[in-house]
């Protein structure tokens, strides 16, 4: 059975450009986990939200990354991991960002 995570949206801190650091903007995050274990969505949301806060990634690669490894060590038994992060104001006509998708 998979757990989604659907349209998780909040203010951070994230990107490369000198305003992208001094002001938070607001990202859309969709996930989705495969495991032989629980996984509690609500506690994924809280994860998801306080790590970037804490964190302040420079890249959407980087944090797609990041969770990649977490989310692999925190559930052992993971056999898929889908994420999607988007920027949804730093273009006026687009929401833009990247994904990743993982079979164990």
């Amino acid at each position: 059975m998979r757990i989604l995570v659907e349209n998780l949206k909040f203010k951070t801190v994230i990107g490369i450009l000198d305003f992208e650091r001094e002001k938070e903007q607001e990202i859309c995050v969709n996930a989705k986990f495969e495991a032989d274990e629980f996984i509690d969505y609500a506690e994924i949301c809280k994860d998801i939200c306080g790590i970037f806060k804490k964190r302040k990634f420079r890249l959407v690669e980087d944090a797609l990354n990041f969770f990649d490894d977490y989310y692999r060590v925190k559930f052992k038994n993971l056999k898929y991991f889908y994420m999607k992060i988007l920027k949804t104001e730093i273009l006026p006509n687009a929401k833009v960002g990247a994904e990743i998708e993982k079979k164990y």
